[in-house]
């Protein structure tokens, strides 16, 4: 029996071999996060560029208000934009509130396809047919939900002037503290911003694009013969692009912007599946082309290709052998019941258990010092968000099993927050 004992600490030791060795690139950037100072500000502009924000507004009134004041109140030349509002009908009130801060609203055409991607295709084919005149360097692309640091415009004009073909912000939380599900939520995005995008832009890697809040030069929309992303996770999608044609990226760490995170489990899952099954749709359809671009170059950025390649193969190794661990033993504790198998089985399934949650609790816990200044939550929350990661974090296998088992198509999330930190 000892023996047996043996080849399952070699099996859980494997997983974590594993999960480490395919997620170097990862650890790397995290460390990276943790110990980096402040991100070295670009040089500011030389020139107003000329930029299209791009604005999906389906039924959007009850926060596109909220967004379009703060791009109202930005510090950056107002000839540098204008601003299109996407919507499906005359009837959404989301018309005239765009119309009286001076944006031009564009209404849907083609309603057999769903999905951001579709909408965004549709409004820069208009612009290029009938705006192209007003000579556009690159589209803005943000979520009606969203709300802007005062001199976020500036901070982009900055990286379009420094050469970037694509820059995204730090995307912060409106409402930390509305609840444990929008607390855990928004510090995902939070490791995507500093945990991952922060040295993915000082190592010259392709950065991370999480849904919004980004801009895309319009030669390379143009080169492609319009806006041709259109799955279910359109941002994970250009990241693929991106890396596999070599596009020079940034992130820019105090170009800060708010979302609004959902509140409650339900809208939660529904908007992870979406993720997840987006995630896996895209691996599926450029995978051949980013292991090219990691095995022959050819432009492509070779370091992303490969963190793209390797997803979260690591992650699913580990879940793998984890639960081939915890299984073996469980089946031992009840084989041998009551005997010191047994306790020595539950004693590794305890061991393995508990070690999984405290790499969870410890890393929400960095997360939370090192981002202290902007994670404005409460510290009851905050001890929330610690003690639910490991359900957050669960969750996402049922999540998966779903999501690969069924189709998932996209669907509208209702938003509401038009504060920040509007939370209770």
């Amino acid at each position: 029996m000892k023996t047996v004992f043996i080849v399952l600490d070699v099996i859980i030791a494997t997983g974590v071999f594993l999960f480490i060795l395919m997620s170097l690139p990862k650890v790397a950037n995290y460390l990276k996060g943790v110990f980096g100072g402040k991100q070295k500000p670009l040089p500011k502009a030389k020139k107003i560029h000329k930029f299209a924000v791009l604005i999906p507004a389906r039924n959007e009134s009850a926060v596109i208000g909220t967004l379009l004041k703060s791009i109202d109140a930005q510090t950056f030349s107002r000839d540098g934009y204008d601003i299109f509002v996407a919507v499906e009908s005359a009837h959404d009130p989301t018309c005239a509130i765009a119309e009286k801060y001076g944006a031009e609203v564009y209404f849907k055409r083609d309603f057999s396809k769903n999905g951001k991607g579709y909408v965004l295709e549709e409004l820069i084919d208009n612009i290029f047919k009938n705006r192209n005149d007003r000579g556009y360097e690159a589209f803005i692309v943000i979520d009606a939900d969203n709300v802007l640091e005062s001199d976020y415009f500036d901070k982009l004009n900055d990286a379009l002037d420094a050469g970037y073909d694509i820059a995204v912000g730090y995307r912060n939380s409106k409402n930390w503290n509305g609840g444990w599900v929008a607390a855990d939520t928004g510090l995902t995005f939070t490791r995507y911003s500093r945990f991952a995008n922060y040295a993915k832009a000082q190592n010259g890697e392709t950065v991370l694009l999480t849904g919004t809040c980004y801009y895309i030069k319009a030669d390379i929309v143009r080169a492609h013969g319009g806006w041709k992303w259109h799955s279910l996770t359109e941002d994970v999608e250009l990241t693929m692009v991106a890396a596999i044609n070599g596009y020079k990226t940034t992130y820019i760490d105090d170009a800060v912007f708010y979302d609004e995170q959902p509140t409650d489990l339900k809208t939660s899952i529904k908007q992870r599946k979406r993720w997840v099954k987006g995630f896996f749709n895209n691996s599926a359809k450029y995978n051949e082309r980013l292991f090219n671009g990691l095995i022959y170059g050819g432009g492509a950025n070779r370091r992303s290709c490969l963190e793209a390649v390797l997803g979260a193969s690591g992650m699913v190794c580990f879940a793998i052998f984890f639960a081939a661990y915890i299984v073996c033993n469980t089946v031992l504790a009840i084989r041998y019941f009551d005997t010191p198998i047994a306790f020595m089985a539950l004693y590794r399934i305890i061991g393995a258990v508990a070690g999984y949650l405290l790499a969870l609790y410890l890393d929400t816990v960095v997360v939370l010092f090192v981002e202290r200044k902007r994670v404005k939550m409460k510290f009851l929350r905050k001890v929330q968000a610690v003690l639910m990661r490991p359900v957050y974090s669960l969750l996402y296998v049922p999540v998966a099993v779903s999501a690969l088992s069924r189709k998932v198509e996209w669907s509208p999330i209702e938003h509401k927050v038009n504060t920040i930190d509007g939370g209770k």
